[in-house]
């Protein structure tokens, strides 16, 4: 009987507010199998995110101080899907990218102990009071795959940001954008602060939506750590492209 009267409601919930998919815009779905199977499975991407670069002073290869790993490469179908969900409050298109991150197979954390929190990066305040806290429902499905607890304990600090950032268009458009971008994210990294929590002897993963250069996760991490927790690994749903990577005039430089 309940599942006859669920069904009514979503009929009704469909003519009051009809649906079409985030990704593609296929009508009567939140997110389609078609666009679902462009969040195949879990790659480590902490090689391309150069806030994330440790620099090994023996020659060796540059490392990372905790793994990252994301289920697609932010572009088409999938950078379509998640902006719309940034953008609007949708409980039904909640609902799907929670389903489809609790049914994609988890990558081991080999350091990871418990007990241990998953920690969704920040966001906007006024995102979050509007009911668009994406990384929090990343989190939540996290918490479920790694039997953790989510918990939001990061936050912006006022006035930083990449919006502070002067003549940031400016400079952008010029010779030196490319540096003027990352300096911006870099910026936004310092302005991220923690609650007053103690994090002794507690393991974090750390979540969010998309990651460019790893700014907002290095920020993040520093944050943890000031309060005593150890990361131990990120999630984010997509990847952008290395940032490092230029292209000029039709060739690719690095």
């Amino acid at each position: 009987m309940a599942d006859w009267w669920e069904k009514q409601w979503n009929g009704a919930l469909d003519v009051l507010y009809p649906r079409w998919c985030a990704g593609c815009g296929r009508w009567d779905e939140d997110l389609c199998e078609s666009c679902q199977a462009q969040f195949p499975r879990w790659r480590r991407v902490e090689n391309q995110l150069p806030y994330l670069t440790e620099v090994n002073a023996d020659e060796g290869p540059d490392t990372s101080p905790f793994p990252v790993s994301a289920l697609a490469v932010y572009e088409g179908q999938v950078a379509r899907a998640i902006v719309r969900w940034k953008n609007v409050r949708d409980r039904r298109l909640d609902r799907a990218f929670h389903s489809l991150l609790v049914r994609r197979p988890p990558l081991a954390l080999p350091a990871l102990r418990r007990p241990c929190v998953v920690v969704p990066a920040p966001s906007a305040r006024k995102r979050v009071r509007d009911g668009r806290f994406v990384a929090g429902v990343i989190a939540e499905a996290l918490s479920q795959v790694y039997e953790g607890q989510a918990v939001a304990i990061l936050h912006r600090k006022a006035g930083w940001g990449i919006r502070g950032s002067r003549n940031l268009g400016a400079l952008s458009r010029g010779r030196g954008g490319h540096a003027a971008r990352l300096d911006a994210r870099g910026r936004k990294a310092r302005g991220i602060a923690v609650a007053d929590v103690n994090l002794h002897g507690i393991d974090v993963i750390l979540v969010d939506d998309v990651v460019t250069t790893g700014a907002t996760l290095a920020g993040a991490s520093r944050a943890v750590k000031s309060r005593g927790g150890r990361v131990v690994g990120a999630f984010v749903l997509a990847a952008a492209k290395d940032p490092r990577v230029i292209h000029v005039t039709g060739h690719t430089v690095t």
